[in-house]
């Protein structure tokens, strides 16, 4: 089973949303076998077709626009999320999408850090054994929503569903933590979620490397992309 991908984005960052996409394109070196792909836009951003090409060369490509109507944060944020889950529950359910094992859900400022990024992450979950997996950041503590979720159908269920949305007053992650501790939570040492980080530079870089992460979420600029284009012998950023 694989790790399908979800970005998801609207207008004011969609061109970053892009970057990330054709960068995690053109990290394989060929079709991919452990990860599928969806693109969800908000209800009022069209996609990008020249990106979706793209990807679809490396990737099993879907996109969908996200039929609910919130906009601002956190409700846009949120009705995205639960916008995203709902199409893959309800697709998998209807057998036009596979089963997944995880869904990974991130946004424009989320980067993948080396070209072995799924190979290791598909690995670190199978090992955690959990419904979530992903970087644990404050308050609370929480995991951020740059995340690893379970593909479980009753899992899905439960959180496209039963609960199906959240108060406006916080992020679904903040506000669903103590929910989903219960059914299972492991923060992810390879996986980082940094408040407001304006940009990353080189030594930063290599420091993560080091450390063995493989994916960051909260860098707003193209630095981290431009970075990985370089390490991995990419051409630049488009």
């Amino acid at each position: 089973m694989k790790i399908l991908l979800v970005l998801q984005f609207w207008a004011r960052d969609k061109a970053e949303a892009m970057k990330r996409a054709r960068l995690i394109a053109d990290l394989q070196h060929e079709h991919c076998d452990r990860a599928d792909f969806l693109f969800v836009s908000r209800f009022d951003c069209p996609h990008d077709p020249e990106t979706v090409k793209q990807v679809s060369r490396k990737f099993n490509t879907y996109t969908t626009i996200s039929k609910r109507r919130g906009t601002g944060w956190p409700l846009g944020c949120n009705d995205l999320f639960f916008g995203s889950l709902d199409w893959i529950y309800s697709n998998v359910v209807a057998g036009k999408i596979p089963a997944y094992k995880a869904i990974l859900t991130f946004e424009a400022d989320s980067c993948p850090l080396h070209s072995n990024w799924l190979q290791q992450l598909s690995s670190e979950w199978d090992a955690a054994g959990t419904k979530v997996y992903g970087p644990q950041v404050d308050p609370g503590p929480h995991i951020n929503g740059n995340t690893m979720l379970s593909g479980d159908l009753q899992f899905l269920k439960w959180l496209s569903r039963d609960i199906g949305g959240c108060t406006p007053h916080g992020g679904w992650d903040f506000v669903l933590r103590e929910e989903l501790i219960k059914r299972g939570v492991v923060n992810a040492l390879s996986m980082r979620s940094w408040w407001r980080c304006p940009s990353v530079n080189a030594e930063t870089y290599e420091q993560l490397l080091a450390q063995n992460v493989c994916f960051l979420h909260g860098c707003k600029d193209d630095s981290l992309v431009k970075l990985v284009r370089q390490k991995f012998n990419l051409p630049p950023t488009v």
